[in-house]
């Protein structure tokens, strides 16, 4: 498995408050294709697909719904892949969200 050509750049992603983000998975050349995993860097915790905030597509895209500035504002992601017969492993780039609050008129 290649490793991720930026793997020590960051991404930002901006969304307004309420909407949903969507991160694609940077492409990496593996084959088999590898095992994906998403984790938040602030917390360290692990994304999992069965959570109410979180998605994950089978494309391995990471799905963060319904916004909040003061939960999501600030979040930092990175993809985690892991070769099933070699067992490398490599980082993606990491993903800041950046939530912009509502404007109400």
């Amino acid at each position: 498995m290649v490793q991720y050509a930026d793997s020590n750049s960051q991404h930002l992603v901006s969304v307004t408050e309420g909407q949903a983000v969507v991160i694609d998975l940077p492409p990496i050349d593996c084959y088999p294709a590898p095992t994906v995993y998403w984790r938040n860097i602030v917390t360290g915790i692990p994304i999992t697909g069965g959570s109410q905030r979180y998605h994950l597509t089978l494309d391995n895209q990471l799905i963060v719904l319904s916004t909040r500035v003061d939960r999501d504002n600030a979040s930092r992601f990175r993809a985690e892949t892991q070769n099933i017969f070699t067992f490398q492993r490599s980082n993606s780039a990491s993903f800041l969200i950046s939530v912009n609050g509502k404007y109400h008129f």
